[in-house]
């Protein structure tokens, strides 16, 4: 049975590792301590915010098929949520979502999703792999200098695209493709408040602004504790302000959701703010996945399609079947 190194636990390195776990042996590296990638939470006194993907829809009959489990243990929940969209200061859209065109979340939070493909799989936390090494025709994972796992036959980096493209030697035959696919930055910010504000919409996406969303994080099912809010900055706002310092960052983006939606923000008792380097992609025209059959290295990830949810599972549901066959 062949061996497997997926470099990376978001959403694509689990689809991928669930799918290819009957025909190798997998197993898994993640840098941080648990797995997710921006499938995130985080949890501060009363407040729970989910400070990466805010939700996600379903349009293909694949990851339909692959959430529907989830769905019947509760670990997926759809979000009804009251939905306004917002050009500048002027309100242009209203809408209640609804099971037409379900809008899903994780369950108590968007880490929970994560958490439960995880669960079975063999995940090695805390283990940043930066460089590949081949030795007598198996790949060594490597941090810096330090070897960390060596004789795999295959490694796939679900890693974001520039780290991909670090990782991957300039031999891979789509190397230069990767190294020029660029994502966007982003910044979450989380507020909690002790005295409830009442906006009349619970998502809404906002034009024309250095703020590109705001949700009711606290409306969301399952959700316990105080009234949270969590803010996303606009990405090409948030590249061009990487290099800012996070108080100037606050405040910004602060007086940007006073300015579009008129709330107090002066009645905000908690404050955190997250910085997301890759973030976001727009749609893509290549490929689905990269697959080098020769160096037997591949990589898959959203940044492939666009930056979704779905994206992340349907560009590692392709790269499975691809694989699959070599391994069959």
């Amino acid at each position: 049975m062949s061996k497997i190194a997926i470099i990376g636990s978001g959403l694509a390195g689990l689809t991928l590792a669930h799918q290819l776990q009957p025909y190798a042996d997998i197993h898994l590296f993640e840098k941080a301590h648990r797995a997710g990638g921006r499938l995130a939470s985080r949890t501060a006194g009363p407040f729970q915010f989910d400070h990466g993907a805010q939700f996600f829809t379903v349009k293909t009959p694949r990851f339909a098929e692959f959430i529907q489990p989830l769905i019947k243990k509760q670990v997926i929940e759809r979000w009804d949520a009251y939905f306004a969209e917002f050009a500048g200061t002027e309100k242009v859209v209203e809408r209640q979502w609804n099971a037409d065109y379900p809008h899903y979340v994780g369950s108590p939070d968007m880490q929970a999703f994560a958490q439960a493909l995880a669960a079975p799989l063999n995940i090695q936390f805390n283990q940043q792999i930066t460089h590949l090494k081949q030795q007598n025709g198996k790949w060594c994972l490597l941090h810096q200098e330090t070897q960390i796992a060596n004789d795999f036959d295959w490694v796939i980096s679900c890693l974001p695209a520039r780290q991909t493209a670090d990782l991957l030697p300039k031999e891979f035959a789509s190397h230069h493709s990767i190294e020029h696919t660029k994502m966007l930055a982003c910044y979450a910010l989380m507020l909690g408040f002790n005295d409830a504000p009442t906006p009349d919409w619970q998502a809404a996406l906002v034009r024309d602004a250095k703020i590109s969303w705001m949700s009711v994080n606290s409306s969301k099912p399952s959700r316990s504790g105080g009234f949270s809010m969590v803010i996303q900055a606009n990405n090409v706002w948030a590249e061009e302000n990487l290099a800012v310092d996070d108080e100037r960052i606050k405040q910004q983006m602060l007086d940007e959701v006073h300015r579009v939606s008129g709330l107090d923000i002066d009645k905000v008792s908690h404050i955190d703010l997250k910085r997301w380097v890759y973030a976001n992609i727009p749609a893509q025209t290549g490929q689905q996945a990269y697959l080098d059959n020769t160096l037997k290295l591949a990589a898959c990830g959203d940044w492939c399609i666009q930056g979704r949810v779905e994206s992340a599972f349907s560009s590692a549901d392709t790269l499975a079947q691809q694989l699959i066959l070599e391994l069959s």
